[in-house]
């Protein structure tokens, strides 16, 4: 069985990285949490304060080692200590394309193995029951057997956790399963175990043994069973797993401004068809859920980042709601959860951002085309942050991005000289990170 095990390589940390010879992001994190609810603390011990309850499978940046506790950064930006045995840099990537799943250590390579995947269908992502799909996506291993039944799983056998948020958010969508069975999907991620695994979405999706020199599987992901047992004993119950359909779309995916360019062309398209600011779009509208919109002649400040996220993939509906619920406390204005309306709401949008993306100094004016930027537009009564755009990418005669948004009551979406300035004042300065942060 092929392998390779590759030397330590020099961990040298700059803006952007070379990783397996593309460019990724800044925002790109290789520790995460093993486990679901570990706490992030004001210093390294148990006396010391809970900053905030991170979540399962959560990315973070190293900052220091001090014994047994990690200093660690979110990518929100937020600074303090982890135990070290409830984090790890250790994961598995998988190329579907080229049949071969990695070991990983941070971005160095530690070691790699054949795969054998579906035979009628080894290059589709699992949509339902029976497809013969492999999921491509985020996920961690949530049940580890030794000793499984060696006619269907080889020597080992390795659960992964499909289907995960965004597998339920589709399948919810396309009425595979109902909002019940949904909401158990994802309280089981958000938990750290095994979803729910009889819907019409299936399940039992795994990394096991059996052979890698055809493929033979439902699903799953086949190893021989001597690399199987190596992989065994590199992995626990929690580590990380990437699966993507090739190299050359992780390469995408992980480039960096990979979703700012989605975000910014999303943005840029209500330019064609301008929406207007009306009163009935300031009100609460009854939406479909997940995905929900109204008339695209029609809009709020919200609403145009909304439809620029969900170009590039990411519907601000489900993520936001799903957020409140795991998070009510945090969310001090939501008085009952609604779908409906939640996301709409500028100060909402702040929240799930502090948390959820890259957060940038919006002092320094280093905005970036498809980057999201809340201001205060100073209006008495109201919320400092009552109003939210998107930086595009066409420059005012100053020289600063322009920000596509719309103002006011009766006026239309439009791209405006409103960065860099004295009014109105930049609160919030966010930039999404990679897809895979909000499966």
């Amino acid at each position: 069985m092929p392998n390779r095990w590759w030397p330590r390589a020099a961990v040298i940390f700059i803006p952007v990285i070379l990783v397996c010879g593309f460019l990724v992001s800044e925002a790109w994190a290789y520790h995460y949490t093993i486990q679901a609810r570990v706490n992030l603390r004001a210093g390294p011990g148990l006396g010391y304060k809970v900053l905030q309850r991170l979540e399962s499978n959560q990315s973070l940046h190293l900052v220091a080692r001090q014994g047994d506790w990690l200093r660690v950064r979110t990518l929100a930006g937020r600074t303090g200590f982890v135990r070290r045995d409830l984090v790890s840099d250790l994961w598995i990537k998988v190329h579907k394309k080229e049949r071969r799943l990695w070991v990983m250590r941070g971005r160095r390579e530690v070691a790699w193995f054949r795969v054998a995947l579906c035979p009628f269908n080894p290059l589709g992502d699992k949509v339902k029951q029976g497809d013969g799909g492999t999921p491509e996506g985020r996920f961690f291993i949530c049940q580890a057997t030794a000793a499984p039944r060696q006619a269907k799983y080889g020597a080992r056998s390795l659960r992964l956790s499909y289907p995960n948020r965004e597998d339920a958010r589709r399948g919810l969508a396309a009425g595979l399963i109902n909002r019940s069975q949904y909401r158990r999907i994802v309280a089981a991620i958000d938990a750290g175990v095994t979803p729910p695994q009889n819907t019409a979405l299936g399940g039992s999706i795994r990394i096991h043994g059996g052979g890698s020199a055809r493929h033979w599987t439902l699903g799953g992901l086949a190893l021989d069973d001597r690399d199987m047992i190596r992989l065994f004993r590199l992995v626990r119950v929690g580590t990380r797993v990437e699966i993507y359909h090739s190299q050359a779309q992780e390469r995408k995916l992980s480039q960096a401004g990979y979703l700012n360019r989605l975000i910014l062309a999303g943005a840029k398209a209500q330019l064609v068809k301008p929406a207007l600011y009306t009163q009935r779009a300031m009100g609460v509208i009854a939406l479909k859920y997940p995905g929900g919109d109204f008339s695209k002649s029609e809009a709020v400040c919200t609403d145009i980042v909304i439809r620029s996220l969900r170009a590039a993939g990411l519907d601000l509906q489900a993520l936001v709601h799903e957020d409140v619920l795991r998070h009510p406390k945090r969310y001090r204005r939501v008085i009952r959860p609604n779908p409906n309306i939640d996301h709409r709401r500028v100060r909402n949008l702040l929240v799930f951002l502090q948390y959820h993306a890259q957060v940038m100094d919006p002092r320094k004016n280093d905005f970036q085309p498809g980057d999201v930027v809340v201001m205060d537009t100073g209006i008495p009564k109201v919320s400092v942050c009552d109003h939210v755009g998107i930086v595009g990418d066409i420059r005012d005669p100053e020289g600063d991005l322009e920000a596509i948004n719309i103002w006011a009551p009766g006026l239309r979406t439009a791209s405006m000289a409103i960065l860099g300035k004295s009014y109105p004042k930049v609160v919030g300065h966010f930039r999404l990170t990679h897809p895979f942060d909000y499966h």
